[in-house]
């Protein structure tokens, strides 16, 4: 086994401690945390693999840009934010593209199920549905909601708990889940 096949999943569950405890206090995670390790899985993945390990890291980090930033691009940044984005695509580079998709999916699906926990405990989520029936209707008049009324939720700490998640998941002896 190759030293270095275990060091790009423990960075990335140590950057997105780090990144989820930036992101909760300020709301921002900085590009000091994500460029550089998204240029550390390129070079992981290709001292680890060579050429294919580095074609890896790069469809890694593509796949994982992908939909972040169709999602910061339609909502010029209200949805995600930039830091969100590059944290994405450098997991995507660290831990190849499908885990990296693994991990943006269940941060994803956390986040939106801790909306709806939110929603149902402040006793809005009938005001949300109705507004998202009427935004879906076709010829209905679409009025965006007030910034009051928006729900302003940090994807950091998901993204942190779905890495962390995926480590445990990869690493728990299989008799755990028999």
């Amino acid at each position: 086994m190759n030293p270095l096949s275990e060091l790009p999943l423990a960075l990335a569950c140590a950057v997105t401690v780090a990144t989820a405890w930036i992101d909760a206090k300020t709301g921002r995670i900085p590009n000091l945390l994500t460029l550089p390790v998204l240029l550390a899985g390129l070079l992981l993945g290709a001292l680890d693999s060579g050429a294919w390990g580095l074609g890896s890291a790069v469809l890694g980090a593509l796949s994982c840009i992908a939909v972040p930033y169709g999602l910061f691009h339609v909502s010029n940044g209200a949805a995600i934010g930039g830091g969100d984005v590059k944290l994405f695509a450098a997991l995507g580079a660290l831990l190849g593209p499908i885990a990296g998709l693994e991990v943006q999916l269940a941060s994803l699906l956390l986040l939106a199920a801790w909306a709806l926990l939110i929603l149902a405990w402040r006793g809005q989520m009938l005001q949300w549905l109705l507004h998202t029936v009427r935004w879906a209707l076709p010829r209905a008049k679409r009025q965006p909601m007030a910034p009051e009324e928006l729900l302003a939720m940090r994807l950091g700490p998901a993204i942190c708990f779905a890495t962390w998640s995926l480590a445990l998941l990869r690493h728990a002896p299989a008799r755990l889940f028999l």
